[in-house]
Protein backbone atom coordinates (compact mmCIF):
# COMPACT_ATOMS: atom_id res chain seq x y z
CA UNK A 1 0.00 0.00 0.00
CA UNK A 2 2.88 2.09 1.03
CA UNK A 3 4.36 1.79 -2.94
CA UNK A 4 1.02 2.54 -4.31
CA UNK A 5 0.73 5.74 -2.49
CA UNK A 6 4.35 6.75 -2.83
CA UNK A 7 3.46 5.86 -6.69
CA UNK A 8 0.52 7.85 -6.69
CA UNK A 9 2.41 11.22 -4.89
CA UNK A 10 5.36 10.82 -7.69
CA UNK A 11 2.83 10.91 -10.30
CA UNK A 12 0.93 13.92 -8.81
CA UNK A 13 4.22 15.76 -8.53
CA UNK A 14 5.12 15.02 -12.06
CA UNK A 15 2.13 16.00 -13.49
CA UNK A 16 2.09 19.80 -12.03
CA UNK A 17 5.50 20.49 -12.82
CA UNK A 18 4.60 21.02 -16.41
CA UNK A 19 1.48 23.35 -16.39
CA UNK A 20 -0.90 23.40 -18.75
CA UNK A 21 -1.84 25.91 -21.34
CA UNK A 22 -3.77 26.78 -24.16
CA UNK A 23 -1.89 28.18 -27.30
CA UNK A 24 -3.88 30.40 -29.76
CA UNK A 25 -2.51 30.94 -32.99
CA UNK A 26 -3.07 33.50 -35.79
CA UNK A 27 -1.91 33.23 -39.40
CA UNK A 28 -2.06 35.57 -41.52
CA UNK A 29 -2.27 34.63 -45.42
CA UNK A 30 -1.03 38.12 -47.94
CA UNK A 31 -3.39 40.08 -49.74
CA UNK A 32 -0.95 39.18 -53.13
CA UNK A 33 -2.52 37.55 -56.43
CA UNK A 34 -2.58 33.25 -55.66
CA UNK A 35 -1.79 33.76 -51.63
CA UNK A 36 -3.71 31.20 -50.62
CA UNK A 37 -3.03 27.22 -50.21
CA UNK A 38 -5.02 24.02 -49.55
CA UNK A 39 -1.62 22.67 -48.51
CA UNK A 40 -1.00 20.48 -44.93
CA UNK A 41 0.59 23.22 -42.75
CA UNK A 42 2.63 22.76 -39.66
CA UNK A 43 4.43 25.03 -37.00
CA UNK A 44 7.09 24.64 -34.43
CA UNK A 45 8.01 27.32 -32.07
CA UNK A 46 10.95 26.95 -29.79
CA UNK A 47 12.50 28.86 -26.74
CA UNK A 48 15.87 30.13 -26.21
CA UNK A 49 16.75 27.20 -24.41
CA UNK A 50 15.52 24.66 -27.22
CA UNK A 51 12.40 23.33 -25.52
CA UNK A 52 9.36 23.83 -28.49
CA UNK A 53 5.84 23.08 -29.27
CA UNK A 54 5.36 21.23 -32.57
CA UNK A 55 1.95 20.91 -34.44
CA UNK A 56 2.54 18.51 -37.11
CA UNK A 57 -0.45 20.23 -38.65
CA UNK A 58 -2.69 23.14 -37.97
CA UNK A 59 -5.98 22.47 -39.24
CA UNK A 60 -6.90 19.77 -36.61
CA UNK A 61 -7.04 23.65 -34.43
CA UNK A 62 -8.53 25.44 -36.39
CA UNK A 63 -12.32 25.81 -36.85
CA UNK A 64 -14.21 22.91 -38.42
CA UNK A 65 -15.23 23.73 -42.04
CA UNK A 66 -13.44 26.54 -42.49
CA UNK A 67 -11.60 27.23 -45.43
CA UNK A 68 -7.57 28.08 -43.71
CA UNK A 69 -5.12 30.23 -45.23
CA UNK A 70 -7.38 32.53 -47.98
CA UNK A 71 -6.01 35.54 -49.60
CA UNK A 72 -5.97 38.49 -47.11
CA UNK A 73 -7.86 36.01 -44.39
CA UNK A 74 -6.09 35.52 -40.95
CA UNK A 75 -6.92 32.25 -38.99
CA UNK A 76 -7.57 31.50 -35.92
CA UNK A 77 -5.71 28.20 -34.29
CA UNK A 78 -6.65 26.59 -30.86
CA UNK A 79 -5.43 24.01 -28.63
CA UNK A 80 -4.10 22.87 -25.34
CA UNK A 81 -0.65 21.60 -23.88
CA UNK A 82 2.08 21.41 -22.09
CA UNK A 83 3.48 25.11 -21.22
CA UNK A 84 6.45 26.44 -22.15
CA UNK A 85 8.60 27.94 -19.63
CA UNK A 86 9.70 31.11 -21.79
CA UNK A 87 8.18 33.25 -24.74
CA UNK A 88 9.26 31.60 -27.85
CA UNK A 89 11.47 33.94 -29.85
CA UNK A 90 11.95 31.19 -33.21
CA UNK A 91 9.43 29.80 -35.20
CA UNK A 92 9.25 26.95 -38.06
CA UNK A 93 6.51 26.90 -40.15
CA UNK A 94 6.27 24.14 -43.38
CA UNK A 95 3.90 23.35 -46.15
CA UNK A 96 2.98 20.47 -47.79
CA UNK A 97 3.44 21.92 -51.00
CA UNK A 98 0.56 19.80 -52.08
CA UNK A 99 -3.21 20.46 -52.76
CA UNK A 100 -4.36 22.84 -55.44
CA UNK A 101 -2.65 25.69 -55.81
CA UNK A 102 0.28 24.81 -53.21
CA UNK A 103 2.25 27.87 -53.34
CA UNK A 104 1.53 30.21 -49.93
CA UNK A 105 2.39 33.97 -49.14
CA UNK A 106 2.65 34.34 -45.38
CA UNK A 107 2.01 37.34 -42.95
CA UNK A 108 2.80 36.73 -40.07
CA UNK A 109 1.85 33.95 -37.56
CA UNK A 110 1.26 35.27 -33.73
CA UNK A 111 1.53 32.78 -31.38
CA UNK A 112 0.38 33.28 -28.02
CA UNK A 113 0.17 30.62 -24.45
CA UNK A 114 -2.01 30.85 -22.07
CA UNK A 115 -1.62 29.35 -18.43
CA UNK A 116 -4.84 27.19 -17.11
CA UNK A 117 -3.57 27.98 -13.78
CA UNK A 118 -2.64 32.03 -13.43
CA UNK A 119 -3.69 32.92 -16.91
CA UNK A 120 -0.59 34.26 -17.33
CA UNK A 121 0.42 34.68 -21.26
CA UNK A 122 3.39 34.95 -22.92
CA UNK A 123 3.49 36.29 -26.39
CA UNK A 124 5.00 36.63 -29.59
CA UNK A 125 4.67 37.83 -33.55
CA UNK A 126 6.81 36.24 -36.14
CA UNK A 127 6.88 38.15 -39.36
CA UNK A 128 7.35 36.23 -42.11
CA UNK A 129 6.63 38.20 -45.53
CA UNK A 130 7.25 35.75 -48.46
CA UNK A 131 6.37 32.80 -50.46
CA UNK A 132 6.53 29.18 -49.36
CA UNK A 133 5.91 27.84 -52.54
CA UNK A 134 8.81 26.03 -55.09
CA UNK A 135 7.96 28.50 -57.66
CA UNK A 136 8.14 31.49 -55.88
CA UNK A 137 11.51 32.94 -54.62
CA UNK A 138 12.82 31.66 -52.50
CA UNK A 139 11.51 28.15 -53.81
CA UNK A 140 11.44 26.84 -50.52
CA UNK A 141 8.13 25.20 -48.48
CA UNK A 142 9.31 26.42 -45.31
CA UNK A 143 10.55 29.33 -43.45
CA UNK A 144 12.84 29.64 -40.17
CA UNK A 145 12.15 32.81 -38.12
CA UNK A 146 14.75 32.78 -34.79
CA UNK A 147 14.87 36.12 -33.18
CA UNK A 148 16.45 34.66 -30.34
CA UNK A 149 19.67 36.12 -30.61
CA UNK A 150 17.82 39.16 -30.36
Amino acid sequence: MKILFALFLLALTASSAYAQCKFVILVTTGNRDDAGTDARVSLSVSTANGQKLVIESLKPWGQKGHNNFEKGHTDTFEGSGKCLPSKPCSMLLKSDGKGNKPGWFVDKVAFTQIEQKNLSQKEKTFNVNRWLAVDESPGTLFVVVDDCAK
